[in-house]
């Protein structure tokens, strides 16, 4: 399919080049993004973070898919340049590639970031030779490796964010009959958060408080957490769980009952707050990266509760730092969160010190002293 669309685009490609290299249009910087969102999102966030950190070249970012709201436009904008053109895009593909493609290849040294993009890899044949290439894979499973399998040859350097993503990626290559030269393009950068001066002191009386924050998408499996405060709150379990973001649509009316819901939290003070006032953070997914909300919550000394899957495992300890659970089917999640929530509402020691574990990692591995200067490496910055 996606060799398909790149051979469509090749004639009306052709002629947006010619137009592209014409547009009296200059980037002094020579960085340019395309990205899906600047919307409430872990994604979004990690992306206004790399944005932060090339704020001296000003890039231009190109944000190619319509955003639910503007929770990060205004930290792009004060990075970057920033153009909305999902509009554009729709409606005048395949043209829109070759324009683009013409513009940031008339740059003498032009460096393109990309990520969560068809169009991005969609325009990758078409770019000059000179142009320098960098993608970022938060996990796999959401469509971005198989839209890259074309034109890896393209891409200069591949991010991803854990050594377990790396390994389910170089798995992949030897499914798809990658080359293992290729192998070498792969680098590791961890994402970063804010992670609290000390350890936040916690309720150490009354129920336990859980929250989870993220999206409502399919693999999310949000449901399974409110399946499980509805079977503790049966149980007489004493705890108390938050969700936060666009989740209510995937729950029934008793699983909703069961929970708090607040809708999506785009203040990031106002969520701060709410990771230092809870006790765990969870995550029921059946495919991931490492997810942010995991980074977030434990730098503010929240235990982390999350299925084993992807980069998860690298950074959480069973009983060390953190609570893992199964991942292969529903019903497992829902009891291993059930046996979760029930032992550390009872053990409050047991809470305790794996807060006190799970700060002391976010601590040593997320506070991002080496995020910036990774990043300006790879993208060829002083």
């Amino acid at each position: 399919m996606i060799r398909l669309l790149l051979l469509l685009t090749l004639p009306l490609a052709a002629l947006g080049k010619l137009v592209g290299r014409l547009l009296p249009l200059d980037n002094p910087g020579g960085l340019f993004f395309i990205i899906p969102f600047y919307h409430t999102g872990g994604a979004e966030k990690v992306h206004a973070d790399i944005a932060a950190c090339c704020a001296p070249e000003r890039p231009w970012i190109f944000f190619a898919h319509r955003s639910r709201d503007t929770a990060f436009l205004a930290r792009f904008r004060a990075a970057a340049r920033c153009f909305d053109i999902p509009l554009l895009l729709k409606y005048t593909f395949p043209f829109s590639v070759g324009v683009m493609a013409g513009l940031i290849s008339r740059h003498p040294a032009p460096r393109l970031f990309g990520c969560n993009s068809l169009f991005f890899y969609l325009l990758l044949p078409h770019l000059a030779p000179h142009v320098r290439v960098i993608d970022l894979l938060h996990g796999l499973g959401g469509g971005a490796e198989r839209f890259a399998l074309p034109v890896l040859e393209r891409i200069d350097q591949r991010v991803v964010i854990s050594p377990g993503v790396r390994e389910e990626l170089l798995a992949f290559y030897r499914a798809h009959g990658v080359s293992p030269a290729l192998d070498d393009r792969i680098t590791v950068i961890s994402n970063r958060v804010s992670v609290a001066p000390a350890l936040p002191d916690k309720a150490t009386e009354g129920p336990l408080t859980a929250l989870f924050v993220g999206r409502g998408s399919e693999e999310k499996r949000v449901h399974l957490i409110a399946r499980a405060a509805r079977r503790c709150r049966e149980l007489g379990v004493a705890v108390e769980v938050t969700l936060v973001g666009d989740v209510a649509d995937r729950l029934t009316r008793e699983e909703r009952a069961a929970c708090r819901l607040t809708g999506p939290i785009g203040d990031e003070a106002a969520l701060t707050r709410l990771y230092r006032q809870s006790h765990l953070v969870l995550i029921s997914s059946s495919r991931e990266g490492f997810p942010l909300t995991l980074m977030e919550g434990m730098a503010q000394g929240c235990v982390p509760v999350a299925t084993a899957v992807g980069g998860i495992p690298d950074h959480i300890r069973h009983l060390d730092n953190g609570w893992l659970l199964p991942a292969e089917d529903e019903e497992s999640v829902v009891a291993g969160l059930v046996a979760a929530l029930r032992q550390l509402a009872e053990e409050r020691q047991l809470t305790a010190r794996l807060a006190a574990a799970a700060f002391a990692s976010a601590h040593a591995q997320f506070g991002g002293e080496r995020f910036c200067a990774d990043y300006r490496r790879l993208l060829q910055l002083p």
